[in-house]
């Protein structure tokens, strides 16, 4: 008899593909939507998880917790925290209700906060001071599955990748974007491009998660990055599968400028500002530069596909590029 398992978040970017991989290891897997999504199949089930009396799991050996809200889709303050952290306390309680035995939550690097150097990569011993509200939502729901391990005796992981692109990925994601300038010839590079640039491919932490549910054991956070890549890196692999020029050389005090303006005029606009303050930092520093050689160490994480692979595979599924005929 197979086990069973919730992927929360499961009509979603990364919800989909966790589904599809879990089926393929031997799960029985119940997609949640939110209300009002247009999904089919009798594996899905509507549920909202900032609502506890809304939820309702099938009984289940594994949640794996995809479900959030990010802050380039600019939600309110309160919403960040009522479904980046009300909507995991929920997702976990009713995990418990059902027989739960494990749950892994999908956090973020943010949930650090920018703490990251050149010479220093962020570790899972690193202090966690989060900048936006955004990384400060996702760490209290982390503190707040800390605390439960400490009482319950199920395992809980917490997975925090680098910013995450693919096939499919959000419109409003940073790997959205990181892709859209570069396609549109738009992408800021200031002095050298050294600053270290993380991305993730979503196949990659697919693999990861797969790995954390077939070995993880007690609470653990596992940083999850690939490389380390240079923006420079990054923009000229992303730049060979378009087949053209993608960035702009923009001297820094003028991009500052700009950050701050859109930071101040942000209110104003329908969405996220072009060029955030946070945005600016990782263009020119390496804060975001994050380590994962504890899930290397203790899962055996390996990504599967090298960043020009993963490159590859997402231009060719949004028909960018000069092979593709398309221009995004």
């Amino acid at each position: 008899m197979s086990k069973v398992a919730v992927v929360t978040g499961g009509s979603g970017f990364l919800g989909r593909k966790v589904s599809e991989r879990l089926r393929e290891i031997g799960y029985t897997v119940y997609q949640m939507a939110m209300p009002g999504e247009e999904v089919e199949g009798k594996w899905f089930f509507i549920g909202d998880i900032c609502d506890a009396e809304e939820i309702s799991f099938p009984e289940n050996d594994l949640v794996v917790h995809c479900a959030g809200v990010l802050e380039s889709s600019h939600p309110t303050d309160e919403m960040m925290f009522r479904v980046n952290y009300q909507g995991t306390v929920n997702a976990y309680h009713e995990g418990i209700k059902k027989g739960m035995r494990k749950f892994i939550m999908i956090s973020t690097v943010s949930a650090i906060g920018p703490r990251g150097t050149k010479e220093r990569a962020m570790t899972e011993n690193t202090e966690p001071r989060p900048d936006d509200v955004y990384g400060r939502s996702k760490l209290k729901a982390e503190r707040f599955l800390e605390k439960r391990s400490r009482e319950d005796n199920i395992d809980i992981i917490i997975m925090r990748p680098t910013v995450l692109y693919g096939e499919g990925m959000n419109l409003h994601s940073s790997g959205m974007k990181t892709f859209t300038s570069i396609n549109r010839g738009i992408m800021p590079l200031v002095g050298k491009g050294d600053t270290i640039f993380n991305l993730l491919y979503v196949e990659n932490f697919v693999h990861a998660i797969m790995l954390a549910v077939e070995r993880g054991t007690g609470f653990r956070i596992y940083n999850v990055s690939e490389g380390p890549y240079t923006l420079r890196e990054v923009i000229e692999t992303i730049e060979r599968s378009l087949g053209k020029k993608g960035h702009r050389r923009i001297p820094k005090p003028v991009l500052f400028l700009l950050a701050r303006f859109f930071t101040i005029t942000a209110p104003l606009l329908k969405g996220p500002p072009p060029v955030s303050m946070i945005k600016y930092q990782g263009l020119t520093t390496s804060v975001w530069h994050l380590d994962s050689t504890l899930i290397a160490l203790e899962l055996g994480f390996k990504p599967p596909f090298t960043l020009e692979e993963g490159v590859d595979r997402t231009v060719v599924s949004y028909g960018w590029g000069s092979n593709t005929g398309g221009e995004g």
